[in-house]
C-alpha cells in the first residue's frame, strides 16, 4: 500500500489577512459589544437616563438663580455634569463587565475564536465611546432646551468631542479594575474610584483651597479641563491644556498596559 505524504505548510506561504477584513472584524466586535450592553436595561437605562436627570435637576433647576447672575456657571456645570455622564459607562460598563466575563471564563473562550488579538478590549473601549456619543447628544439637547448652558453650537461640538475622547483614559482605568478584581468586588472598586473623583475634581462646586492641589490626581479633572479649553471657556481653566492631555495619555498607556499585561497572564 502506497504511503500518502502530505506537504508541510510553510507559515511564510500563508497569505496575510487583508486589512479590510481585520478592520471589519474589529468593527463587528465593537458593534456587538455595544448592542449587548444596550440590550441590558439595568445597564443602559441607568447609565443613559440617570446622568441626564441629575443634570436637569441639579445643573438646571436648582442652579437657575445662580446661572441667571453668572452665565459662566451654566457652562461650568454643563461641562462638569457631562464629565459625570461619560464616566459611568467607561468605569462601570467596562470595569464591572470585564471582571464578570473574565471570572466566567469568557476570555478563555474568546481566545479560541478566529478574532484578531485585542479585538475584545478594543470593543470595550469603543463601547464606552459609543455611550459617550449618545450621552453627549442627550446632554446637548437638554442644555439647548433648558437654555442654561450658554454655549454656541461650535462650543457644544468641541466640548462633546473632547468628552468622547476623554472616555478613553477613563475606560483604560476601567480595564485595569476589571482585569485585577473579581466580579463581585469590581463594583466596590469602581465606586472607590468613581465617587471621590466626582467631588474631589471640582466638577460641580469650587474646592476648598487645601483640596485644590489634590484635584490634579484625578483623570476626571483633566477631562473636564480639556473639554472647557476646547469649548473656549477660559475662566474655569486652572492648568494648561497640554498638561491635562499629557496626563490623560499617560493614564491611558499606564492603566491600559497594566490591564493587558494582567489579562495576558491571568485572563
Amino acid at each position: 500500500m502506497a504511503a500518502v505524504t502530505m506537504p508541510l505548510v510553510d507559515e511564510q506561504t500563508i497569505a496575510p489577512t487583508p486589512l479590510g477584513r481585520v478592520v471589519r472584524a474589529y468593527a463587528q466586535e465593537a458593534m456587538y459589544e455595544s448592542l449587548r450592553m444596550l440590550r441590558a436595561p439595568a445597564f443602559s437605562i441607568g447609565l443613559l437616563v440617570v446622568p441626564i436627570l441629575v443634570y436637569l435637576f441639579f445643573g438646571v433647576v436648582l442652579s437657575a438663580p445662580v446661572i441667571a447672575k453668572n452665565a459662566g456657571i451654566g457652562r461650568y456645570l454643563f461641562s462638569g455634569f457631562s464629565t459625570l455622564a461619560i464616566m459611568g459607562p467607561a468605569l462601570f460598563g467596562v470595569g464591572c463587565t470585564l471582571a464578570l466575563e473574565r471570572e466566567g471564563g469568557l476570555l478563555r473562550l474568546k481566545r479560541a475564536w478566529p478574532a484578531p488579538n485585542g479585538a475584545y478590549l478594543i470593543a470595550k473601549i469603543a463601547t464606552a465611546m459609543a455611550f459617550a456619543i449618545v450621552l453627549m447628544i442627550l446632554m446637548v439637547l437638554t442644555a439647548v432646551l433648558s437654555g442654561k448652558a450658554h454655549l454656541s453650537g461650535t462650543q457644544f461640538l468641541a466640548l462633546s468631542l473632547a468628552m468622547i475622547a476623554g472616555s478613553i483614559p477613563i475606560a483604560a482605568l476601567g480595564l485595569f479594575i476589571g482585569a485585577h478584581s473579581s466580579g463581585s468586588a469590581a463594583p466596590a472598586f469602581v465606586n472607590i474610584i468613581y465617587l471621590p473623583q466626582l467631588w474631589l475634581s471640582g466638577l460641580f462646586i469650587p474646592l476648598p483651597k487645601f483640596l485644590e492641589p489634590w484635584a490634579l490626581i484625578w483623570p476626571a479633572f483633566h477631562v473636564n479641563q480639556v473639554a472647557l479649553a476646547a469649548a473656549g471657556v477660559r475662566e474655569f481653566i486652572f492648568v494648561p491644556p497640554w498638561m491635562s492631555i499629557g496626563i490623560l495619555a499617560g493614564v491611558t498607556v499606564l492603566f491600559g498596559g497594566l490591564a493587558i499585561r494582567r489579562l495576558k497572564h491571568h485572563g
